[in-house]
This record gives structure tokens, C-alpha cells and sequence, in this order.
């Protein structure tokens, strides 16, 4: 029996030199088992896991965090554009975006050497939103709902730090533009989902045609959003990045992309019926032409173009048609809609008085405003958008809340105005404009705005370009003194 235990022990040898000499291998089975484990076995086990090993790869491999974190950025960005649609499967809420913002402002906050230069053009801007959200955070210690009120604190939140990267890290002309390329491909995927849903009928799992269906709503657009509205203002906020960035490319080139993608993009924000989202491209393709082509070609178009349009009118030209008929319903059609937006109105209002200016509570006006509009408590049906941003800002958080985002406003817009001002019309200087009136007309125009990340995204664009020209016109005077 010795004999027959000696020989099993020496058999087993090899195998245990074999795993003596191979521990790296071993240790990375055995790890990879402990973090599939976590990854399955635990609620959003995966979180952990991937932030481990980020700081594992970050202390053991040399990289460039600069490059790094620019890229984590542009990937940040656009991921906010398509929501769920990234997301984990039966998890909605947590899509890309929201996985790869944790991890961004890990990675800054430890292993990043910041420049706070970078943003010094710009900062009253996020001192005045840092501001706006700890007036809505105090509303916290009389909130009906405290879950409901820290969600959309942290709504505000997100929208701050999308305003940081874009001020941060495009800091400059070549930074902004490879985002403004991405742009522009994520524009033309937008375009092309919303033209095939207008031909074919068909809409993408979350689009809200396909969970209420109206005498129109089969043939209009929604993209990655959730109803028409919405999309046509992810359309509008984007367009001037859009056409600014094509305008760059060869004449001919350039000429031939505008036109195409200003043709789809009026045509698809028609047919989505969105009144305030007409309104806004028809002042952006005005502005723009003006500005790029000069006074005398821009008449010249204009003529063209109504010209055009009497004759296909004349001829009946079944497309022309319907387009007149969608806008005529689009401003006719929609009384109720507006009476009861302007009910609405009053029920917020009468809410805010009787708060005595103070708020209600972070994100409690849906609520508060279904009971005043029901009249009762519907458990079924709790939630009554108030469609208006500035209404719903001040009767959530009430006047020291309201202050500082509309003093964010009021000096975005003198900024943007003096650069257009400055640069003497050209037509990069319109763009932070044009995405502050586009802003504007969706705070009344959607059913809410504080969810929705394109909105933020657009604002951002905007301080990014006036950072980067006060940064360069102060460059160009330290210069010239020099």
C-alpha cells in the first residue's frame, strides 16, 4: 500500500510542476470564475467589477490619459444620444451612457492631471447651474417624495457634467471638430431611421407609436426618441453643428450635403407636426443661409425656392401637397391640445402661489399637477407633464432656484450674441445662437426637458464653441502684446 501511495504521488507531480509553472494562467482562470460569479450572481455586479479593473489596467499599464479620456468622452457624448437603445437587456435605466459616466469621473477625479484654464472663459456658466441644482437640493428637506426628487437631481446632474466635458476636453478647434464629425454621421443615421419609419410605417421597440396610435401617428417620425416632439427637437438643436461642420468640406461637396440634409430634415420636422420645431429650423436655415451665402444669392434662393414651390403647387404635385396640408394642421388642427396646455399653465401656476414661491419639491410638479388636474389621486395615471421648462423649474424649486438658471440663460445668450457680433456675421459664430433658440422654443414645445440628454448635449456644444473663441481671442491679444 506505501508503494502503490508513492507512485500516485509521483504521477502526480507533472501536474502540480505543471501548475507551479503556470500560475499567471491559473490565477487568470480562477479570477475570470470570481468575476463571472459577481457579474451574474449580484445586482449590477458588473459595475464593480469594471471599475476594478480599470484601475487595475490603469495602474499596471502605461497609457496616455489624455488621449484616453478624450475618447472615453466622445464615446460619453454620443452614447447620450441613443438611451436604452444601449442599454442592458430588461434594464432599461441602465444603458451606455449612464455605465460609462461613473467611469469618466473616476478616472478624472483620481488618475487625471486637470487644467482648470480650460474652462476659466466659462465657469460662471457651471457655477451658475452648480448653484441651481443646491437650490433644488434643498427642496429635499420638504419634498412629498424623496426617491423622486433625487432622481431628478440627478437628472440636473448629468446635465452638468455633460456641460463639463464639452467646455473641457473640446477645448479647441481640432478637438470640437472630431466631435462635429461624429455629429454629422449620427445626424444622417437619425435622418435615415426617421425617413424609412415615414415610408414604411414602421417604428423602432421604444417608440411611442407603437404603444398609442392616432390617425397620424404610423407615418411619423420618432428615431432613437420616444415620440415625435422630441425627435423633431433633437433634429432642430443639432442642425447648425451639422450644416457648420459640411460647410468645411469642399464647394461642391459642400453645396450638395447641405442641400440634401436641409431638404430631409425640414421635410421629416414637417411631417412630425411640431409647431414650435418649424418655426425654429425655419430661423436656422434662414440665418445660416443668409450667413454663408450673402445677401444677394440668399434672395436669389429664396425666389427659387418659392418659385418652385407655386409652380408644384399649381401642378398639384401630390408631395408638395401634403406638406402644405401637415403644416396647415399643424397650426389649425391642435386647439385642444393647446387649451389644454394653457390649463395646465394655470394649474401651475396656482401651485406655485400656493407654495408661496418656495417649490414643491425636485421633480413633484407631475404629480401636484395631476391631482390640481384630475382633480383627485390616480394611482393609474399619476404622472401630468407640464410642458413648460420655466413654469416647471419655478414650482419645483421654487424663486432661489429659478434665479440662478435664468441668469445661466440670460448670460448665455448676451454671450452668444456678442461672438456673432465680433466675428461680424460668419457662420460659425451663429451656431451657440441657434442652439439657444432652439432650446427655448423645445422648453415649451416638449412635454418635458430635464430627461432628455440631447437638450443638455446642445447647450454644451454651445459653451464649448464660446469657450474656445474667448479663449483664442485672448490668445491672439497676449500675442499681438507680445
Amino acid at each position: 500500500m506505501v508503494a502503490n501511495t508513492v507512485r500516485k504521488i509521483r504521477k502526480s507531480m507533472p501536474i502540480i510542476k505543471w501548475l507551479l509553472g503556470n500560475y499567471k494562467v491559473v490565477s487568470f482562470f480562477w479570477m475570470a470564475v470570481i468575476i463571472l460569479e459577481i457579474c451574474v450572481f449580484l445586482p449590477y455586479g458588473y459595475v464593480p467589477v469594471a471599475l476594478l479593473l480599470i484601475v487595475v489596467i490603469l495602474l499596471c499599464v502605461r497609457i496616455n490619459m489624455e488621449k484616453c479620456m478624450f475618447t472615453l468622452s466622445i464615446m460619453l457624448l454620443c452614447a447620450g444620444f441613443f438611451g436604452p437603445y444601449l442599454g442592458l437587456p430588461a434594464m432599461e435605466n441602465i444603458f451606455l451612457f449612464r455605465v460609462l459616466l461613473p467611469i469618466h469621473l473616476v478616472l478624472f477625479l483620481f488618475f487625471y492631471k486637470k487644467d482648470w484654464e480650460r474652462i476659466r472663459k466659462v465657469r460662471i456658466f457651471l457655477w451658475l447651474y452648480i448653484f441651481f441644482i443646491f437650490a433644488m437640493g434643498i427642496t429635499l428637506f420638504w419634498t412629498d417624495s424623496l426617491g423622486e426628487s433625487l432622481r431628478y437631481i440627478y437628472f440636473l446632474f448629468e446635465w452638468l457634467y455633460i456641460f463639463f466635458i464639452c467646455v473641457y476636453f473640446l477645448k479647441d478647434v481640432n478637438s470640437f471638430r472630431v466631435f462635429a464629425k461624429c455629429t454629422v454621421v449620427l445626424y444622417i443615421i437619425f435622418i435615415s431611421i426617421g425617413l424609412w419609419e415615414v415610408i414604411t410605417g414602421m417604428h423602432l421597440p421604444r417608440s411611442g407609436s407603437t404603444f398609442y396610435i392616432t390617425t397620424t401617428s404610423e407615418h411619423q417620425p420618432t428615431g432613437f426618441q420616444f415620440n415625435t416632439n422630441d425627435y423633431a427637437a433633437l433634429l432642430t438643436i443639432l442642425f447648425p453643428v451639422v450644416i457648420i461642420e459640411m460647410s468645411k468640406w469642399k464647394k461642391r461637396a459642400a453645396i450638395i450635403a447641405i442641400s440634401i440634409i436641409s431638404v430631409v430634415a425640414v421635410y421629416l420636422v414637417i411631417v412630425t407636426f411640431s409647431r414650435m420645431a418649424m418655426l425654429v429650423i425655419l430661423i436656422e436655415v434662414i440665418i445660416l443661409l443668409v450667413s454663408w451665402m450673402r445677401s444677394w444669392i440668399f434672395v436669389g434662393i429664396i425666389l427659387g425656392g418659392l418659385g418652385v414651390a407655386i409652380v408644384s403647387y399649381y401642378f398639384k404635385w401630390s408631395l408638395i401637397i401634403q406638406l402644405f396640408s401637415d403644416i396647415t394642421r399643424a397650426f389649425t388642427d391642435k386647439d385642444g391640445s393647446t387649451l389644454e396646455r394653457v390649463e395646465m399653465y394655470k394649474a401651475t401656476w396656482s401651485l406655485i402661489r400656493d407654495s408661496h414661491f418656495i417649490g414643491i419639491g425636485a421633480g413633484m410638479l407631475p404629480t401636484h399637477l395631476s391631482i390640481v388636474m384630475y382633480g383627485f389621486e390616480n394611482a393609474s395615471a399619476n404622472y401630468w407633464s407640464p410642458h413648460n421648462y420655466w413654469l416647471e423649474v419655478l414650482a419645483n424649486g421654487g424663486i432661489l432656484a429659478f434665479i440662478p438658471l435664468i441668469a445661466f440663460f440670460i448670460l448665455y445668450f448676451i454671450a452668444s450674441l456678442y461672438y456673432w457680433v465680433k466675428a461680424r456675421w460668419k457662420i460659425e459664430s451663429v451656431v451657440p445662437f441657434l442652439i439657444g433658440v432652439a432650446f427655448v422654443f423645445a422648453s415649451i414645445g416638449l412635454s418635458g426637458t430635464f430627461d432628455k440628454m440631447f437638450l443638455g448635449l446642445g447647450l454644451g456644444i454651445g459653451m464649448s464653441i464660446l469657450n474656445i473663441y474667448y479663449i483664442e481671442r485672448d490668445g491672439k491679444e497676449l500675442s499681438n502684446q507680445i
